[in-house]
C-alpha cells in the first residue's frame, strides 16, 4: 500500500475549492490578467522582535498598468521558532479610471509553522480594520491562509496555498458583510540565498462583489521575494 501523501491531498483540496468557484460563478465574473511582484523584508530589531515590511505593486488591466500599490510595515514578536504574532499598518492605493482611492489598515496576525514528514505547513490568521477615504467608519475583515511547501530538490520546493477573506460587518458605501474573496496559489519556490527565496506561480483570485456589478476573477502571475536582511 502506498504511503499517504499530505501534499497531494492538500493540492486536491485546494483544487476542489477552485473548481467549485469556477462552476458556480466564473461565467458571470469579469476577467482580468495581472502581474503581482511583492517583496517581503524582515530584520531582527531586538532579540525576539523583528521589523517586517511588504512592498506590493500589482499590475492589472491585462498587465497594461499599475492598478494597486501597497506598503505593509509591522513588528513581529517570535514567541517560538514556529510561532509569531504581528501588529502593523498598511497603506493601499487603488488606481481606477475615476481616480485614486486610498485605504488605510490596522492589522494583527498570528503565524504558525508545523513540519510533518517532508512538508512544511503554514497557518496564518489575520484581522484587519480597514479605513477608506472618504468613507466614515471601519470595515473589519478576517482572513486565513493555509500553505504547504514540499521539497523537490535541495534548493527547490513546490508550494500551494489558499486564503479566504471574510468581512465581519457592513459599511455604508463600502464592503458588505460576508465572503469577500478567495485566493488560490500554486507555484515553485527557489532558495536563492541563506535568508532569501523567490516563489513564482499562478494565482486565481475570486472577488465576491456585493454591489450590482459582476464578480471579478483575476488570473495573476505572482513573483514574490522573501528576504531576511542581515542583523
Amino acid at each position: 500500500m502506498s504511503k499517504w501523501n499530505p501534499f497531494f491531498s492538500l493540492v486536491v483540496y485546494f483544487g476542489t475549492i477552485a473548481l467549485s468557484c469556477n462552476q458556480s460563478a466564473q461565467a458571470a465574473a469579469e476577467q482580468d490578467f495581472q502581474l503581482w511582484t511583492p517583496v517581503m523584508l524582515d530584520r531582527t530589531v531586538y532579540k525576539k522582535v523583528h521589523g517586517y515590511l511588504e512592498v506590493i505593486p500589482r499590475v492589472g488591466d491585462n498587465v497594461s498598468g499599475l492598478n494597486q500599490f501597497m506598503l505593509r510595515p509591522a513588528l513581529e514578536y517570535r514567541l517560538k521558532e514556529n510561532f509569531s504574532i504581528f501588529a502593523g499598518y498598511a497603506w493601499l492605493s487603488n488606481y481606477t479610471d475615476s481616480g485614486v482611492q486610498n485605504e488605510h489598515r490596522i492589522w494583527q496576525q498570528v503565524l504558525m509553522n508545523k513540519s510533518f514528514k517532508r512538508c512544511l505547513l503554514i497557518n496564518r490568521s489575520r484581522i484587519e480594520q480597514r479605513l477608506f477615504e472618504p468613507i466614515d467608519g471601519a470595515s473589519v475583515r478576517v482572513r486565513h491562509l493555509v500553505k504547504v511547501n514540499y521539497p523537490v530538490h535541495k534548493r527547490v520546493y513546490a508550494t500551494v496555498s489558499n486564503e479566504l477573506f471574510i468581512n465581519l460587518n457592513s459599511l455604508e458605501g463600502g464592503p458588505q458583510a460576508g465572503i469577500d474573496q478567495n485566493r488560490l496559489f500554486a507555484g515553485v519556490g527557489i532558495k536563492t540565498l541563506k535568508k532569501a527565496r523567490v516563489e513564482v506561480g499562478y494565482q486565481y483570485q475570486y472577488i465576491n462583489r456585493s454591489d450590482r456589478f459582476d464578480d471579478q476573477a483575476n488570473h495573476a502571475i505572482v513573483i514574490q521575494s522573501f528576504v531576511g536582511l542581515k542583523d
